[in-house]
């Protein structure tokens, strides 16, 4: 969770120097999220993959979460908080209604340039040598 936080604020910090833009609503947040959740529930890879366009590896990061998430009939709530100015943490919580499981799903989400951007999967984009992990070197 700390290295998918790491990667959206320096996704952040590589963005535009113009911090002139516009604020986030959270009813678009929460749009974002709907086309998230109904994206995955429909094992729309394409779909989400737009969604997730953000970050260069958002077509990788799409067919990750449709191959780990896809097609589970998700019946979520989110809650969000944020920690730092621009970023949220996102936990879904609810059911996957096709096998009734239980879903606990948490997702970094920031606003850039004037639109959400979703921390990768970990594993999905890759991480710069300078930043500090919570895996212990070898």
């Amino acid at each position: 969770m700390l290295v998918a936080a790491v990667c959206v604020l320096l996704l952040a910090a590589c963005g535009s120097s113009d911090n002139g833009s516009a604020a986030p609503d959270m009813a678009d947040q929460d749009r974002f999220l709907r086309e998230y959740v109904q994206s995955l529930n429909a094992s729309d890879e394409k779909r989400l993959a737009r969604l997730l366009d953000s970050h260069p590896q958002g077509a990788q990061d799409a067919r990750a979460r449709v191959d780990a998430y896809g097609g589970q009939a998700w019946d979520v709530l989110w809650s969000r908080t944020s920690e730092f100015t621009g970023v949220w943490r996102i936990e879904l919580t609810g059911t996957a209604r096709a096998e009734d499981r239980p879903v606990e799903v948490t997702e970094t989400v920031a606003w850039e340039d004037e639109r959400w951007v979703m921390a990768p999967l970990p594993g999905v984009a890759p991480i710069p040598g300078n930043v500090a992990g919570t895996t212990p070197p070898d």
